[in-house]
């Protein structure tokens, strides 16, 4: 995600997930040898069982050890905010509704981004009933942005920032506070169009393309991780996404099979508001 555009990065599908590594200054110790500091690991979120820990916050933490004696945590630990940890303490509640024309909302969920995170992974996901209302229940106080994202034949076909415009920029902030019950929130859903994008993908001299290739799009705009699309690449080298939506993305070409550890692909950015034709794409041999 850091490289420049032009750049080369692994195509490597099958690397180690990324990990978020925390220092906390130790108040005190329930079990084990006292330090005044430690550091552990916990995952970046997204389904891989990370916890959202902000700098500055006091937390009451629940840590296990690896066989190198390695601490890590994460959501299903018992980690949680010092103050949430007393009791008496009621769970954050928001609920709201998606008003939306025509939609089919079978495959739709709404997320929640925290607001100066360094992360760009959800902390937070919630499932939409068949009239449109989703209900978050604990999450952590603190300011979010509201997304929801729509997909048919697992194609985002709908990307949507609370009120109801398309990007980060426009968005409004959604406050969630200790002990809140909040019911009120409306999302709109207005239609967006999509584009087609083609191109081909160049491997040196007389090499063949590796199998299991893929070309992925990944949204370039901020708090848009979210946004992407992945298509095989034919044999020939060619590639063809029917409905993209509109905006910037990096394009690259990863590869799923033994032989990824011997590329490099170089990273393109695409601005999608017209249909887009002959983008070309490049692996490189390490």
């Amino acid at each position: 995600m850091e490289t420049k555009v032009g750049g080369l990065v692994p195509a490597d599908l099958d690397q180690d997930e990324p990990a978020l590594q925390v220092t906390f200054d130790v108040a005190s110790f329930r079990k084990g040898a006292e330090r005044s500091y430690v550091l552990l690991t916990t995952g970046v979120g997204g389904g891989d069982c990370g916890f959202d820990f902000e700098i500055g916050k006091k937390y009451l933490v629940f840590a296990y050890a690896d066989e190198s004696g390695h601490l890590s945590t994460g959501i299903c630990s018992g980690t949680r905010l010092l103050e949430d940890s007393h009791a008496g303490v009621l769970p954050t509640k928001f609920c709201g509704h998606v008003a939306t024309k025509g939609l089919d909302l079978e495959d739709s969920q709404v997320f929640l981004l925290p607001i100066g995170n360094n992360s760009p992974i959800p902390s937070d996901e919630a499932e939409l009933e068949r009239d449109g209302s989703f209900c978050f229940v604990g999450a952590t106080p603190g300011n979010y942005h509201l997304v929801f994202v729509s997909r048919a034949e697992e194609l985002v076909t709908s990307f949507v920032f609370f009120p109801g415009v398309s990007y980060s920029t426009e968005a409004s902030t959604v406050e969630l506070k200790a002990g809140q019950a909040r019911t009120d929130l409306s999302l709109e859903i207005p239609p967006q169009p999509t584009f087609s994008v083609s191109g081909n993908v160049q491997v040196p001299g007389k090499s063949v393309m590796p199998p299991d290739s893929k070309v992925f799009l990944l949204s370039a705009e901020p708090l848009s991780f979210l946004l992407g699309y992945s298509k095989e690449v034919d044999p020939n080298g060619s590639f063809d996404f029917s409905r993209v939506l509109p905006g910037k993305y990096w394009a690259f070409v990863g590869v799923d099979s033994e032989a990824a550890a011997n590329w490099m692909t170089r990273k393109v950015e695409v601005d999608v508001s017209v249909a887009v034709s002959g983008l070309s794409l490049e692996l490189v041999h390490k």
